[in-house]
């Protein structure tokens, strides 16, 4: 009902206070990625950052900055926080399910080439959990979502990033001789990949280190994100994002619809996670593109305009998405029943 009147309201004036509080919140996460990518746009129109330098920053974020952030994510857990098989059968099927159909689609519709498919599929499921979902997700349902968060994450880590880096490898050396060799080769001496192993191996054996190397690991891990997001900034300078619309918008529906709802499914068909565990996660799911799918991309030098503006349409339509989803997922959580 209407305050003070017996007239029922058009739309419940609760859920939509809600609605504006949690878009409020986002959005104030969120606005520092657009001013980064804002920030970069502006280097590159005035040519203080040039494409050589943009590449340079990228350079950075790939070799150094991320392999980093990477290895301390996965080193700093116990192997018996990321070992939960409910989640990773039901987080990281969905995954493959959606990242598979993705790739599908980006070669039977839009006829790209093998590693364009891959970042394509890329953009479609790897959300940006490190640098907003973690706080937006912790901050929504408190500190113990943690647990399902990292294990999604490392989902994420250490089997579709390390596909998707192979995959590239492999149509970066699929002509010429001894490809096999090559792909392999690539693949594992990647620093991105080199990172992830070392980082469940630190795990595993609980190795520690001293607090000055502590100390520029996170250094080094803190500016990936905003270094990525600078570059992805220069990068747009002179490039339509509406270019192939098509592309980007079914992209941006793979990442912020159909993946959260794949998720869903396999919490439907599994049924065995607990209410806090299936919350964290598929909101997770719903997260906007990762920034790392443009510094993988310009490494790649394939999908570069692409990638660049699928990471700034999904965060701007994830302040809308993000927040209704957030709003109504205990209604949605409700339906997979006790």
């Amino acid at each position: 009902m209407c305050p003070s009147t017996s007239i029922r309201c058009p739309i419940d004036l609760f859920a939509f206070r809600h609605l504006i509080e949690q878009m409020s919140q986002i959005t104030s996460i969120i606005l520092p990625f657009f001013a980064l990518i804002g920030l970069g746009w502006v280097g590159g129109k005035f040519r203080i950052v040039s494409p050589d330098g943009m590449r340079g920053i990228n350079g950075f974020v790939f070799y150094f900055a991320l392999p980093a952030l990477l290895f301390k994510a996965l080193a700093t857990r116990s192997p018996s926080e990321i070992w939960q098989p409910d989640i990773i059968l039901i987080y990281g099927g969905a995954t493959l399910v959606v990242y598979g159909a993705s790739r599908i689609i980006a070669a039977k519709v839009f006829h790209l080439d093998p590693s364009s498919q891959t970042l394509f599929s890329f953009a479609g499921t790897m959300g940006n959990v490190g640098f907003m979902g973690l706080p937006l997700i912790i901050g929504l349902l408190g500190p113990e979502a943690t647990v399902p968060l990292i294990v999604a994450l490392a989902v994420d880590l250490i089997i579709m990033l390390p596909l998707s880096l192979l995959l590239l490898e492999g149509a970066k050396h699929s002509k010429g001789s001894n490809p096999a060799g090559k792909i392999i080769r690539g693949t594992f001496t990647n620093p991105v990949v080199l990172a992830i192993s070392f980082g469940v191996a630190a795990s595993l054996l609980d190795l520690d280190w001293p607090d000055g190397i502590d100390y520029l690991l996170d250094l080094l891990g803190q500016s990936a994100g905003p270094a990525a997001l600078f570059a992805i900034g220069v990068a747009l300078v002179g490039r339509p994002i509406a270019e192939k619309r098509a592309e980007l918008a079914t992209m941006s529906m793979a990442k912020l619809i159909i993946h959260p709802i794949a998720v869903f499914i396999g919490f439907w068909v599994a049924g065995s996670a607990s209410v806090l565990e299936t919350t964290a996660v598929l909101l997770l799911a719903a997260l906007p593109t990762a920034g790392n799918i443009f510094v993988i991309a310009t490494t790649y030098d394939r999908y570069v305009v692409r990638s660049s503006s699928i990471v700034l349409v999904t965060t701007a339509l994830g302040v809308i998405s993000f927040s209704a989803f957030s709003v109504y997922i205990d209604t949605i959580v409700g339906w997979l029943g006790p």
